[in-house]
C-alpha cells in the first residue's frame, strides 16, 4: 500500500506540472484533482488499516473508512468529468458535468446515510466483509460499489473505444493500459456487490471476499495510474530508447570512422570538444543534446573518406576476401561486409595509389537512408575491427 501511495503521489506531482503548464485546461484540471483523492484515499485507507483488530471498530475508524469511499467516489466522478470535457464542447461539458455530480451527491448521500444507521456491530461486521451479520452496512457498501462500478465501466467502455481512434502511439497505449485497469476495478466492485447479496440471501461462498478483492485492487490501481500519465512521459521513454539506438551505433562506427578520417583528416567537421578530451567525445560521450547530428555526420564522413581512399583500394583484394568469407560460410550482406572492411584495412597500408578498373569495387548501401547506411557501415565496421585486431 505505501508503494501505490507513493506512485500516486508521483503521479499527482506529474499532473500537477503538467496543469502548471496549462491552467485553463479543465480536462487536466480534473483529473489532477481525481488524483489528489485518491491520495488522499490512499492516506486515509493506511490509517484505518489494522482496525479490525479491535471488535467493534471504534466510530472513528468506522467513519474514516467512509470517508476513504467517498474520496474514491469523488476520485471516480473527477476522472468521469476529465472524458467530459475531453470529448465534449465547453457548454455541453457544463451540462453534463452538472448531471454527473447531481448523480455523485445522491450516491453519497445514500452511502451516508446508511453508514449514520449502522449500529457498532453491524458497521464492524461489514468492515471485514461479514455482511451476513451487516444489514445495514451492507445496503452502504451496494451504494458505493454500485456508483463506483457504474463510472468504471464507462470509462473503460470509452477507453476500449477511443484507443482504436487515437494516432498518437502514447495515448492509445494509456487508453489501453487505462482500459485494463478500468476492467479490473470493474471487476472489483461486481465481486463485491455479488458478495453483499449473496449474504442478504442467506448463501456463504467457500472462498473468502478479500481473497478476491486484495488481488484485483493491487492490480486495478497501478494500471489506471499508468494509463492516465503514460501520455505524458511515454514519449520520453521513446526518446531515451532513440538516444541508445543512436549511441550505440556511433559507438560501433566508431573503429571505421576513426581509421578513415586519420588518413583523411580533412573530412571530420570539429563540433567542440569536452574536457575529457577527443577520445572520449569521439568514442564514448553520450553527446546527449546533438547526437542526431553527430551520427549523421559520422555517416557523411565515412563515405567521403572511403571516397578518397578509392584511388588505394584493389578490386582484386574485394574478391579475395569475398571468397574467403564465403568459404567460411558467410552470406549475402554479412561475406560483403567483410571483403569491404578487408579491401578498406588493405588500401589503408598503401601509400601508392592502385591503378586499373575500378568498377570491380561495390559502391556500398546506396542511397540517403540513414537506417540503411546505419546497418550497413556497422557490419562494415565491426568486421573491419576483426580485420585490424
Amino acid at each position: 500500500m505505501v508503494v501505490i501511495a507513493l506512485s500516486t503521489a508521483g503521479c499527482a506531482a506529474y499532473m500537477a506540472r503538467s496543469l502548471a503548464l496549462q491552467p485553463a485546461n479543465r480536462a487536466l484540471r480534473a483529473a489532477c484533482l481525481a488524483m489528489v483523492a485518491l491520495l488522499l484515499a490512499i492516506c486515509v485507507g493506511m490509517v484505518t488499516g489494522g482496525a479490525e483488530a479491535v471488535h467493534p471498530i471504534t466510530a472513528l475508524d468506522w467513519w474514516l473508512s467512509v470517508l476513504q469511499h467517498l474520496l474514491i467516489m469523488a476520485a471516480l466522478h473527477l476522472a468521469a468529468v476529465f472524458f467530459v470535457h475531453s470529448v465534449h464542447p465547453e457548454p455541453v461539458a457544463t451540462a453534463v458535468v452538472r448531471r454527473h455530480r447531481a448523480v455523485l451527491v445522491a450516491a453519497s448521500a445514500t452511502a451516508v446515510v446508511f453508514a449514520a444507521l449502522a449500529a457498532p456491530p453491524d458497521y464492524s461486521a461489514g468492515f471485514v466483509a461479514r455482511y451476513v451479520d451487516a444489514p445495514l452496512s451492507s445496503f452502504y457498501f451496494i451504494a458505493f460499489s454500485g456508483y463506483a462500478m457504474v463510472l468504471i465501466t464507462a470509462a473503460a467502455s470509452l477507453s476500449w473505444k477511443w484507443s482504436r481512434l487515437a494516432d498518437d502511439p502514447w495515448i492509445r497505449r494509456g487508453m489501453l493500459i487505462g482500459a485494463a485497469g478500468d476492467s479490473v476495478g470493474a471487476v472489483y466492485c461486481a465481486v463485491k456487490i455479488t458478495y453483499v447479496l449473496l449474504a442478504r440471501v442467506g448463501v456463504s461462498p467457500g472462498v473468502g471476499e478479500m481473497t478476491l478483492t486484495g488481488p484485483l485492487i493491487l492490480v486495478c490501481v497501478p494500471l489506471g495510474l499508468i494509463g492516465l500519465t503514460v501520455p505524458g512521459w511515454g514519449p520520453r521513454l521513446t526518446a531515451v530508447a532513440r538516444w541508445a539506438r543512436g549511441y550505440r551505433a556511433h559507438h560501433r562506427l566508431h573503429p571505421l570512422w576513426s581509421a578513415l578520417t586519420e588518413r583523411f583528416p580533412h573530412v571530420r567537421m570539429p563540433l567542440g570538444r569536452s574536457w575529457l578530451g577527443g577520445a572520449w567525445d569521439e568514442r564514448w560521450a553520450p553527446h546527449p543534446r546533438d547526437l542526431d547530428l553527430r551520427l549523421h555526420l559520422r555517416v557523411i564522413q565515412i563515405w567521403d573518406a572511403r571516397r578518397a581512399l578509392l584511388d588505394y583500394c584493389d578490386p582484386a583484394d574485394y574478391e579475395a576476401e569475398l571468397r574467403r568469407a564465403r568459404a567460411d560460410g558467410l552470406t549475402g550482406d554479412a561475406a560483403a561486409a567483410a571483403a569491404e572492411a578487408a579491401m578498406l584495412a588493405s588500401a589503408l597500408r598503401r601509400d601508392v595509389p592502385v591503378g586499373g578498373d575500378k568498377t570491380g569495387i561495390p559502391t556500398g548501401a546506396g542511397g540517403t537512408d540513414l537506417a540503411v547506411n546505419l546497418a550497413w557501415l556497422r557490419r562494415v565496421s565491426g568486421a573491419f575491427g576483426r580485420t585490424r585486431a
